[in-house]
């Protein structure tokens, strides 16, 4: 049971920071138009957020699936 657990936390925490990759991509990709400062301001906190979290999200995965790894 902890193995599946485990396996279910790395899956939940792998589809995260896909999602957290995504809209730092859109938001990276230049799909913001007209250059308002105010609007680019608000863009750039969002990538500093869904970075921070993506870290947090690598370490919860490694964690988990370290833990899947070794409970087999």
């Amino acid at each position: 049971m902890k193995r599946a657990n485990s396996l279910e936390k790395a899956v939940r925490a792998h589809t995260n920071l896909s999602t957290f990759a995504t809209l730092v991509s859109i938001l990276e990709g230049g799909h913001l138009y007209g250059g308002n400062p105010r609007s680019d301001r608000a863009a750039q906190k969002i990538i500093d957020i869904c970075k921070a979290e993506q870290q947090k999200l690598l370490r919860d995965y490694d964690t988990a699936l370290a833990a899947t790894l070794t409970s087999e």
